[in-house]
């Protein structure tokens, strides 16, 4: 509870975390206007997957931002020793700060979620069960998200160098590993088309709009090919749950191994 706590604090009074919500606030509220010219049936979906595909863009750069400063934070200012000399293992310190991270940032800008969809049912056709699958998602983006800037937090040794980190964590994320994909496609046939399925979902950005794109109604899973239903062999909301757990997990000993990379000595 000490560790939510202070990292509440510590976030409030920050201007990063109110950067960041207002800047996708303010870009959901020009997407939410837009919408209101599209058609009624689909309107709303259409809107939410605008929304996600905004923050594509955004929430990786703020989350990792986020996450991986507030850790980082603790090693410049020595609180992070001081804890592990009096009473905490490097792996009990790393776990409740990592935990106390993601409940404040998750609990933060899923609320300013429920605030964007006050103005979605006051100008949209509101469709609860739609939200509900946008804000899983949102949920799943930031728990890989802060998990990844934790990491780095805990890896840099100096603030250049985490600023660095996250831009090039962010640009290989977001542009390089789709040119990739882009490259390697036309290698992919029938025979390794399982293989290929298994690296592209776990992707989670892949998986993430694929995932919301089948629940909104905006892709159908039926009448599909037999190269489509070998792509997609396994209900995409697995390879969800697959991206939210693994990912985490594996950021989080890779911390552990890192655990002594960005000391900072005086």
């Amino acid at each position: 509870m000490m560790y939510i706590w202070k990292e509440a604090l510590e976030q409030m009074r920050g201007k990063g975390m109110w950067l960041g919500l207002g800047m996708l606030m303010l870009a959901s509220l020009f997407l939410i206007a837009e919408a209101r010219s599209f058609p009624v049936d689909l309107g709303f979906e259409a809107m939410l997957l605008s929304v996600f595909d905004m923050n594509v863009y955004l929430l990786p750069l703020f989350a990792m931002f986020l996450s991986s400063f507030s850790m980082y934070q603790e090693k410049e200012l020595k609180t992070s020793m001081i804890l592990l000399t009096k009473r905490e293992s490097t792996w009990t310190y790393l776990l409740k700060k990592s935990a106390a991270i993601q409940l404040v940032l998750l609990a933060t800008f899923v609320t300013a979620y429920f605030v964007l969809a006050l103005f979605m049912k006051a100008f949209l056709a509101f469709h609860i069960m739609s939200f509900l699958h946008f804000l899983l998602v949102i949920i799943v983006f930031l728990l890989i998200f802060n998990q990844i800037g934790i990491f780095l937090g805990v890896a840099c040794h100096s603030k250049m160098q985490l600023v660095g980190a996250n831009i090039l964590t962010w640009f290989f994320v977001v542009f390089l590993f789709d040119l990739m994909f882009l490259y390697f496609l036309p290698a992919v046939t029938f025979g390794n088309l399982r293989f290929f399925s298994w690296v592209y979902f776990l992707d989670p950005i892949h998986t993430m709009r694929f995932y919301l794109e089948t629940s909104l109604g905006l892709f159908s899973l039926s009448h599909m090919s037999r190269m489509m239903e070998k792509f997609v062999f396994m209900d995409i909301g697995i390879f969800l749950l697959i991206n939210a757990v693994l990912w985490p997990l594996v950021m989080f000993g890779v911390s552990l191994l890192f655990r002594n990379g960005g000391a900072i000595d005086d």
